[in-house]
């Protein structure tokens, strides 16, 4: 059973087209990321699936009674609240008693209880995304919207909050859709992917085959990075040795 569907998706600014005849189906479980260069509609696409924006045509199917998670790219954190607080504002809908239960354990879950009392002002740029992450899982989705949430942070700061969201990910079988611009992130995070080019969908498929035939030009130019990556390493290795990838 999908989750979500999306049927031939059209978003338009005044007479200006963002993308057009967007199209992709989620189930429980499917990690999909969402490529493309800055202003290709990326962030447009997941307001749409949240459904903070409306289409200008095409369909977004939720299943019924879908919850959605969203982590924002800004992460969106009130600045004059606690971290608890940020937190227990997703679940207006909970029992005062128990919003502050669920909240406690969402910080928990994402390893910064620790930092409850604390204001986003007084919080590491990791921890803050810490909190973001705790507010969109304490709504215990089915379904996470990632807006490129790792870009600000540092190399080995991304790796630990990547593989921290594919741990609570697997814990619950949650569908995924990530919006970067990054192909690696997108290929330690997700399975397929869909790469928005001048308003349309280019390409889309498994993210492994989409690179070793790229159409796009972002793909095109990752795989020659790749590659040129490749050619250094192979030339600093002892000769007749392999990458360790390759053995």
């Amino acid at each position: 059973m999908n989750l979500l569907r999306v049927h031939e998706l059209t978003r338009k600014h005044g007479d200006q087209a963002v993308f057009t005849g967007v199209s992709f189906s989620l189930a429980a479980g499917d990690r999909l990321a969402v490529l493309g260069a800055s202003g290709s509609g990326k962030t447009t696409l997941l307001r749409l699936l949240a459904g903070l924006d409306e289409p200008t045509s095409g369909v977004v199917e939720r299943a019924p009674g879908l919850r959605v998670g969203m982590v924002f790219q800004d992460l969106a954190l009130w600045p004059n609240l606690a971290a608890l607080d940020n937190v227990a504002l997703a679940l207006p809908d909970l029992p005062k008693s128990q919003r502050w239960q669920v909240a406690r354990e969402a910080l928990a879950a994402c390893r910064v209880a620790d930092l409850a009392s604390r204001k986003p002002g007084t919080l590491s740029i990791g921890q803050q995304q810490r909190v973001a992450l705790a507010r969109a899982f304490a709504v215990r989705p089915r379904l996470l919207l990632l807006d490129e949430p790792f870009s600000s942070l540092d190399p080995l700061l991304r790796e630990e909050l990547t593989a921290e969201v594919r741990r609570l990910a697997d814990e619950i079988s949650l569908a995924l859709v990530l919006v970067t611009h990054d192909p690696l992130e997108a290929m330690t995070l997700t399975r397929r992917a869909l790469v928005l080019e001048n308003g349309r969908v280019v390409e889309a498929g498994e993210i492994g085959s989409l690179l070793a035939a790229p159409q796009s030009r972002l793909l095109s130019q990752f795989a020659a990075q790749m590659e040129t990556t490749r050619a250094v390493w192979e030339q600093r290795l002892p000769s007749g040795a392999q990458p360790q990838s390759e053995r």
